[in-house]
């Protein structure tokens, strides 16, 4: 047996494993693009900037499925990625943004009523909501928008390090106080 008959087959195994790993990544993106969008948006991101750590994250994934990791759960790694590298950002320009900076459509709101007292009570509504999240310490909102994104609590728990018992109560917190402050 020669050398070339040896290096073949793990060629051979490379390139198969480079295609299902592209497919896979595609696969993923067509899927969770959207959710891990919003998450950076209300997380303070600018477009650009989702745009890049999306783009920085895929990438990642597909060089880690390549390299034949096993990701369970892609969403959350997705999420955990997409964290990190906010973290980073932040740490490197130490600047935060206000829910007044967001985009309309960031937010998600439904402008499809057909009269317009629906429409005014749903920017009303809207209103009131987001006065309320400003009130939310960033903790908890970072939690909110996660867990709003499906991740459990033992997966923002691992994130952020902190106990699941910590990251209940924080949620927990902060439902009651968004209740109250919108009169839910």
């Amino acid at each position: 047996m020669s050398l070339f008959d040896i290096a073949l087959p793990q060629c051979v195994l490379s390139q198969e494993r480079k295609a299902g790993a592209a497919q896979r990544v595609q696969d993923l993106y067509d899927e969770h693009y959207a959710a891990c969008y919003r998450f950076l948006m209300l997380g303070g991101s600018t477009a650009d900037e989702s745009i890049d750590f999306l783009q920085e994250a895929f990438l990642r994934l597909y060089q880690a499925l390549r390299d034949g990791t096993r990701i369970d759960n892609p969403r959350g790694w997705l999420i955990r990625v997409l964290q990190r590298l906010r973290i980073d950002e932040f740490r490197r320009t130490a600047r935060v943004r206000s829910l007044d900076d967001f985009p309309e459509d960031a937010l998600a709101h439904s402008k499809h009523a057909d009269n317009p007292e629906s429409v005014l009570l749903g920017l009303e509504r809207n209103e009131r909501l987001s006065l309320a999240v400003g009130q939310l310490t960033q903790r908890q909102y970072q939690y909110l928008v996660l867990r709003a994104e499906g991740l459990k609590f033992r997966e923002i728990a691992d994130l952020f390090d902190v106990s699941i018992g910590s990251v209940s109560d924080a949620c927990s917190r902060a439902v009651k106080k968004l209740g109250e402050l919108t009169n839910v």
